[in-house]
């Protein structure tokens, strides 16, 4: 058994974290209830036990998200999307 780490965004389930600038997470709820939540996205990581002979590109949608359904951990981060105007993504 391996663990892996996947990542929801939207409809997309990937093994590398979305291209959001790291610089622009959100690192508490205080932070979050700062800006308005048009202004962000949420990123979803799963952390999943998995047989070694596991291969991502060999796995179909509906089983990456049963497999999210059943992660031994779930963790949210938060992106900020957009300062004063501009868009940061």
């Amino acid at each position: 058994m391996k663990t892996i780490h996947l990542f929801q965004f939207k409809n997309s389930i990937s093994r590398k974290i979305p291209f959001f600038n790291e610089e622009h997470r959100l690192d508490s709820l205080n932070d979050l209830m700062t800006y308005d939540l048009i202004n962000t996205e949420k990123v979803t990581e799963f952390i999943i036990d998995i047989h070694d002979d596991f291969v991502f590109e060999d796995t179909s949608r509906g089983d990456l998200l049963e497999m999210c359904k059943n992660a031994k951990e779930t963790i949210e981060h938060y992106f900020v999307t957009a300062l004063d105007d501009y868009d940061v993504l």
